[in-house]
């Protein structure tokens, strides 16, 4: 949390970086060309692949983050991000990230992650073209969270049902996304396979009832339990980007599946989802020079979602509402059941277009801002969506860039319960 305060007020503080005409800047058209979806490729200009070591990369291509927090369930804390941008100087082909967090009551985190890109055209001396819409990765993690809640199944749950249990996860996954019928296609397919166990335990919240004696039954079904989890799915997409797109639909349908697992039954969790995002008329800038690999670009964006569940599936997989994504006002997971659908809109103006340094070669690229509005709801099968009570939040955001591929964002929602709840997160939320 910190660390985002201090770049904020870096950004609010430092002047602009003068907007020079360097022709590196510029997307390479004679390059572009070339592609059958010119506007879906990344130009990364040699100035922006520095050799050398981690630490001789830091805040062009490496990121690195320490912190130090309180909160009062569990302890204080600290840890690290580490994030590599151009893992081994691959020139911008592979991306790495550790992320380790440690309290004094316990709770813990660690994840690795490796990615590599597979739509990638090098130009030694001019930069690398780079389409985002083709790689494979594997993660492994490791997770003790003590404070996870939950309020019961169903719409009609109260804040006072709030109950607490812990959990820890380890897993290691694999997953690959593809384009097709050629590369950077409208068509996009996905897989992922996890290998995951989690344990339950009592839980640590202040106040909050004991899921391991309210919820006695589904808390022995989402107890000791070790499965092979599939996500697979495809999509239509249009969009210009995957990470942060200024135009373009996408629409598509996934299923998260657990074909095996120890000592309990099988399930799935299937789910359509639609999004939408424009260009609108810039409000804080002149929309810079569109030769640019990124100039800045006010947006409006839509979704919707709507998720069923097959068989039996653990109480903490099951679709939800609520936390940093989806109907951002009130705590993940506030809402809970078999089926769900949610759907909202957001409009994202950019306010301080130019790029401002923090320190040396570190800068931000941009800062701006997000209003949004979301509502859903969620029930036992999929008929009674209809008749399920809605909920709503409304909400404002902080974004910010270091490039078009690294998007942060601090979000404050609050919901038609009168909760609030701040997220700090990687990425749009759709």
């Amino acid at each position: 949390m910190m660390s985002s305060v201090l770049l904020l007020l870096a950004v609010l503080v430092a002047p602009p970086l003068p907007d020079g005409d360097d022709p590196s800047l510029l997307r390479p058209t004679d390059l572009l060309r070339t592609f059958d979806y010119p506007d879906r490729w990344r130009w990364i200009p040699e100035q922006n692949i520095p050799k050398g070591k981690l630490l001789k990369r830091i805040g062009v291509t490496s990121f690195f983050s320490p912190f130090i927090f309180f909160e009062g369930d569990v302890g204080t804390g600290g840890g690290f991000a580490i994030t590599d941008i151009d893992f081994r100087n691959k020139r911008r082909t592979q991306l790495a990230h550790i992320w380790a967090t440690y309290t004094s009551e316990g709770q813990e985190r660690l994840s690795i992650a490796w990615q590599k890109w597979l739509a990638h055209s090098d130009h030694p001396g001019r930069g690398v073209l780079h389409g985002d819409r083709d790689f494979v990765g594997i993660t492994l993690s490791h997770t003790r969270t003590l404070t996870s809640r939950f309020f019961g199944l169903g719409a009609e749950t109260q804040l006072a049902d709030e109950g607490s249990y812990s959990r820890e996860t380890n897993s290691i996954g694999f997953g690959i996304q593809r384009s097709f019928p050629e590369t950077g296609g409208n068509w996009v397919w996905h897989a992922n396979a996890f290998l995951q166990t989690d344990d339950l335990a009592s839980g640590k919240v202040t106040g909050a009832l004991d899921v391991a004696t309210e919820h006695q039954e589904l808390f022995a079904e989402g107890d000791d339990f070790d499965a092979l989890w599939i996500k697979a799915g495809i999509r239509h997409d249009t969009r210009d980007a995957q990470h942060l797109p200024y135009r373009g639909r996408s629409f598509g349908f996934s299923i998260t599946g657990i074909p095996l697992v120890n000592d309990h039954k099988t399930g799935a969790v299937a789910s359509l989802m639609g999004n939408w995002v424009h260009p609108v008329s810039p409000l804080f800038h002149d929309g810079g020079n569109p030769a640019h690999s990124h100039p800045p670009t006010d947006s409006i964006a839509a979704f919707i979602a709507i998720s069923t569940t097959m068989g039996d599936v653990p109480f903490w997989a099951l679709p939800s509402l609520g936390g940093d994504n989806i109907l951002r006002g009130t705590i993940r997971g506030r809402w809970r059941d078999r089926s769900a659908w949610a759907t909202g809109a957001e409009w994202r103006p950019w306010v301080l277009a130019d790029g401002f340094p923090i320190f040396g070669e570190i800068r931000v690229e941009r800062a701006g801002l997000a209003l949004f509005a979301e509502a859903g709801s969620v029930a036992d099968e999929l008929g009674d969506l209809a008749d399920a009570p809605v909920h709503s939040s409304v909400g404002f955001g902080l974004r910010f860039t270091f490039d078009r591929q690294a998007l942060f964002r601090m979000d404050i929602g609050r919901s038609d319960e009168g909760d609030s709840n701040l997220s700090l997160s990687y990425g749009l939320p759709f």
